[in-house]
């Protein structure tokens, strides 16, 4: 498998073609547990996808590989007990598949007008800002364990996951320098931006220790992931 990594690349402009070796690929991976424990395990040993890993409110996230310039990762995500109606787009369009667990899906339409001047620094909901712009529900998938779905990053959804859901997360190279976040209770927005423009408090808040990871492994153990 790390050979066909390796080897990996994929065309993100082209989604539905991409959606069909990501989704094989990922389905593969899925069947094969002592494949995705060597990749879980080798990050131990590489600092460069240990630096990478991070804990975040909603989930955990360990890059078991980095395709370097062709701009992608493999990541493993698994899901915390936090759950928060979000509705966002991404940097990078990506393509995942559910291990254990589920998930509300909805996608959304963006309606209004959005605040682009909302200054980079609104990184976290404690600065977001207020904005006309509002995300208006479209449609609802609910997805379960063998789900995969490819997302284009200029798609606003949210993800409503049950407690230690794990999913395979496929991410192309990223296609613009922010993503949004907003919040529908109140119509607030903040940014997510790339490692390189991440304010240092936020990087720090983020970044998973080694004992944090054993954890997260050890998780993965019991849910018969790896």
């Amino acid at each position: 498998m790390i050979d066909v990594l390796d080897k990996l690349d994929l065309d993100w402009s082209d989604l539905p073609k991409t959606h069909e070796v990501t989704s094989a690929l990922l389905a593969e991976l899925a069947e094969d547990k002592d494949t995705l424990r060597l990749l879980v395990d080798r990050v131990r040993e590489e600092q460069s996808l240990m630096a990478m890993c991070e804990r975040h409110r909603l989930l955990d996230k360990i890059v078991v590989y980095d395709g370097g310039e062709r701009g992608f990762r493999l990541r493993v995500h698994i899901s915390t007990r936090e759950h928060r109606d979000r509705p966002h787009d991404h940097r990078f369009s990506f393509t995942s598949r559910i291990l254990t667990g589920r998930y509300r899906h909805t996608r959304h339409d963006l309606v209004g007008e959005l605040d682009e001047s909302v200054p980079w620094h609104v990184q976290d909901d404690v600065d977001a800002r207020l904005s006309e712009a509002r995300a208006v529900p479209m449609f609802v998938t609910h997805q379960t364990a063998g789900s995969t779905y490819s997302l284009h990053h200029t798609e606003v959804h949210t993800t409503f996951t049950t407690p230690g859901t794990v999913s395979l997360f496929l991410r192309g190279p990223a296609e613009k320098d922010r993503s949004l976040i907003t919040e529908r209770e109140t119509g607030r927005l903040w940014w997510r931006y790339g490692a390189d423009k991440e304010k240092t408090e936020r990087r720090v808040a983020k970044a998973m220790e080694r004992t944090e990871f054993e954890d997260l492994v050890g998780q993965l153990n019991r849910l018969e992931i790896i």
